[in-house]
């Protein structure tokens, strides 16, 4: 799922083709991509994991708590990243059909997603907290507003497909989850369960730009790189990351706990949302079937 950052709306970031920086095309020769007879937790050479916070387009300042979260969340991330779907995204070759009911999914969860920082803003005490909710709920109103022309010009994603467009198993039960959390919790654990969201992306648009470099341009999905590549984008995972760091001060080894819970669980969410797109799979039966049968698979 997409993470709006606060100071602009996701698509419309998307929407652009410059060209990478020259460092991230020379990365491509330091960088190991995951293929398809690795096993899903190789190594990339030349690229630090984010358990150390650097990578050679990314430094996180000092944050501790995000170290515990990532090794407690280390296999699903790491399995997540080497999965068919996103490793047809980082080659080009993923159907589109796979890629249109992906992103029919990514816009059926910025209802819920929405929802969820508005009660974050309703629960807060903290003034940059509020400030940056309010950012945040501003560019999900802008991007649901200009998705339909921007669906259909950079996806071919025709207006009926988004109005008849209902959410799959998987989605719900990862929007479920983080309302529950939202509604029942206070606002440290909401910022942990929206975190996967960010940070997960963060990561792999990081990885999949350095890994392709110059062969990016070719890629029809590029811009879905772009974006996810950022700086921009990047620092909303900074944001979240430190304002969690900074609230978490002192907790308790039980708090702890239930906190690597919540992050966990939305990783594995993340996972299992590309998963399914993979499959096509609205609910207990995957789809790809269905659609191989009617043609649709392209």
């Amino acid at each position: 799922m997409s993470y709006a950052a606060p100071s602009g709306e996701a698509f419309a970031k998307s929407d652009t083709n410059a060209a990478k920086p020259a460092k991230a095309a020379k990365a491509v020769t330091s960088v190991t991509a995951c293929k398809a007879d690795e096993t899903p937790t190789a190594s990339l050479k030349g690229i630090e994991h984010f358990a150390d916070f650097s990578t050679p387009i990314r430094n996180l300042p000092d944050c501790a708590i995000a170290t515990r979260l990532y090794d407690a969340a280390r296999q699903v991330w790491e399995e997540g990243y080497c999965q068919p779907f996103i490793r047809d995204l980082r080659s080009g070759g993923l159907s589109r059909s796979r890629f249109t009911f992906y992103m029919l999914q990514d816009y059926l969860y910025l209802n819920d997603y929405a929802k969820v920082h508005a009660l974050i803003l309703s629960k807060t005490d903290d003034e940059e907290v509020a400030e940056h909710m309010v950012g945040i709920l501003s560019a999900i109103a802008k991007e649901r507003s200009s998705v339909h022309e921007v669906y259909a010009r950079q996806y071919g994603i025709g207006a009926d497909e988004i109005r008849s467009a209902r959410q799959s198993a998987f989605a719900r039960a990862y929007t479920s989850n983080i309302l529950a959390i939202a509604y029942s919790r206070p606002v440290l654990d909401i910022l942990v369960a929206v975190l996967p969201c960010a940070w997960v992306y963060a990561d792999y648009g990081t990885r999949i730009s350095l890994e392709t470099g110059d062969a990016l341009a070719a890629n029809p999905y590029r811009t879905w790189v772009d974006m996810y590549s950022s700086e921009e984008f990047w620092q909303s995972s900074v944001w979240l990351l430190q304002t969690i760091d900074r609230l978490a001060a002192g907790i308790s080894d039980v708090g702890m706990d239930r906190l690597i819970d919540v992050f966990v669980t939305g990783v594995e969410h993340e996972y299992m949302f590309w998963n399914s797109a993979y499959d096509m799979q609205l609910s207990w039966k995957p789809g790809w079937e269905r659609h191989e049968a009617e043609g649709s698979m392209r």
